[in-house]
């Protein structure tokens, strides 16, 4: 395999939303109408959401799409391909975002409620990253019709300073259009 990490491109964008869309719960992804949808979302953002896609000549294996705040990057969306994983290409997409980006990284995980669930854990943990338990977090609604809030468990890796919800208004604000107050 020759791996190569690439910044998500339009002619990769049908592959991109294939998996994205087959990966993710309804209530865990933003709602993308089509390719030309997604291209103005990115747009719109202003440099500060991002994707990198994994290839192998022409087999798309992954992506990981990310935020880029003060202070650390927030993964919104990880994911490989069924048929490739557990070739190491998940933890390579992580050593390819800590390098190139930010070693300081939070994102949001399911709580180990199912099997499913624990394993991601137990990946993201083995990856450097820590469950910050220390924050009862819900994930807002994405917005769409019929999309519910989730709860959520946050990780980090590196060093995200993350004390209280406050710590992280600008990720829901951008991410979520939530606003939230300091108490």
């Amino acid at each position: 395999m020759a791996i190569v990490f690439e910044n998500l491109k339009m002619e990769d964008y049908p592959k991109f939303l294939a998996l994205y869309n087959s990966t993710f719960p309804i209530d865990q992804k933003r709602i993308y109408e089509d390719e030309k949808h997604l291209d103005n979302y990115i747009k719109m953002k202003g440099g500060k959401f991002h994707a990198f896609s994994a290839v192998d000549a022409d087999l798309y294996l992954g992506f990981l799409s990310y935020w880029t705040f003060e202070g650390y990057v927030y993964i919104e969306h990880f994911a490989v391909d069924p048929a490739h994983r557990g070739k190491n290409l998940g933890r390579m997409m992580l050593e390819h975002l800590f390098k190139e980006v930010s070693p300081n990284v939070l994102l949001e995980t399911e709580p180990g409620d199912t099997p499913e669930a624990k394993k991601r854990i137990e990946f993201y943990e083995k990856n450097g990253f820590k469950v910050r338990e220390e924050i009862n977090y819900t994930q807002p609604s994405y917005g769409g019709k019929g999309q519910q809030a989730v709860p959520m468990l946050l990780m980090t890796h590196g060093d995200v300073n993350l004390h209280n919800i406050d710590s992280i208004k600008d990720m829901l604000q951008e991410v979520y259009n939530v606003n939230r107050a300091s108490n």
